[in-house]
């Protein structure tokens, strides 16, 4: 379920009654007759009272335009049993088998709980989406996926008193829950494997421009050199990177692979232009499936990535920050996946090597 975005032309907060229902218990009790507490108990049914005087707290609803079940909770005083989770456009950005893991795991996780999830997509960082969300009341709590540096989002959400998690880590100066995989301890472990394969020159197969900084800092303390293999996340894009891999890297002989698509690609093109995998250069995935990782021709060794459990985890600690409450002191929740190293046939000795 997508929700579809408004008020995109206006200014970070600025909505207005045109585009949201801001009706509130008061508004109702005003209109009804009867006192704020009379409508809280005409919605959650904690207490018995009148059918006419229902049927008015009912009509002054309808008549607001007050009409989700969800809207009526939070106006009850209640706990509204919706999960939001705020990602960027995946219709806009290249596929990734992992995107759809990562939703299946949180929409499983909170059900699980008794809670339901709607995704809300945000296209080129837009932060404005934030404010309508908050103000259409609907939501207990928000799970914020592709976060940027210093988030504003994540300072928005904290300053507003709403219960969030991050699935990702972003820098804010406080707490916050989060999901994420340990970066760090992964790539150390794939580049000690190549390490300890006696792989000195290792390929990154990755969608950005420039190495990632933490790979370079890893590779540095392990005296591993390492090479952009750029290309976009695709079975073509990965097949383009083999048909010129022997000309346009030479010296390599290991892959660490930050891509799940494009890394089957080059795997299952190789033997079209005389690449031969693991004798002529070694592949671990480090940010792929386990099912796309046995797809492959040979199978590829991997840095064993669970999104699912892993978002699912996400969304439990979603719904016990919902359900702590607002105001809650509970202690901040953070986890970091690693996963295990999975030895498969796309890994061996270094040509050359002992």
């Amino acid at each position: 379920m997508y929700i579809c975005k408004k008020a995109e032309s206006r200014e970070l907060g600025q909505i207005s009654r045109e585009d949201v229902s801001v009706a509130t218990r008061a508004d109702i009790a005003k209109l009804a007759g009867v006192s704020e507490s009379t409508v809280s108990y005409a919605l959650s049914g904690k207490r018995p009272i009148s059918e006419k005087t229902k049927n008015r707290v009912l009509a002054a609803v309808e008549e607001l335009e007050y009409k989700s079940n969800y809207a009526a909770a939070a106006l009850a005083g209640g706990l509204p049993r919706m999960v939001t989770m705020m990602t960027s456009n995946l219709f806009l950005t290249p596929p990734s088998r992992i995107d759809g893991a990562l939703v299946d795991g949180i929409v499983d996780g909170v059900r699980e709980r008794g809670f339901h999830s709607v995704i809300w997509p945000i296209s080129n960082d837009d932060d404005s989406d934030v404010p309508v969300l908050l103000q259409l009341n609907f939501s207990g709590g928000v799970i914020l996926m592709n976060v940027v540096e210093n988030d504003p989002r994540v300072h928005l959400l904290n300053r507003k008193n709403v219960p969030f998690v991050v699935l990702g880590r972003t820098n804010v100066g406080f707490t916050y829950n989060f999901v994420d995989r340990d970066f760090e301890a992964v790539y150390t472990l794939a580049l000690t494997k190549f390490k300890d394969l006696g792989h000195t020159q290792i390929g990154v197969l990755s969608a950005h421009v420039v190495l990632n900084p933490l790979l370079k800092k890893i590779a540095a303390k392990l005296k591993l050199k390492l090479e952009l293999l750029n290309c976009v996340n695709t079975m073509d894009g990965g097949a383009a990177v083999a048909k010129n891999f022997k000309k346009n890297h030479p010296a390599v002989t290991g892959i660490i692979s930050l891509l799940d698509i494009a890394v089957v690609g080059f795997v299952n093109s190789s033997t079209n232009f005389g690449l031969s995998i693991p004798s002529d250069v070694s592949i671990i995935g480090v940010n792929m499936l386990e099912e796309q990782a046995v797809s492959s021709t040979p199978q590829i060794s991997t840095i064993a990535f669970n999104a699912y459990e892993m978002a699912k985890s996400c969304g439990h600690i979603m719904v016990d920050s919902i359900e702590a409450g607002k105001n809650s002191k509970k202690k901040k929740t953070s986890e970091l996946w690693i996963g295990d190293y999975m030895e498969r046939d796309s890994t061996a000795i270094a040509r050359g090597g002992k």
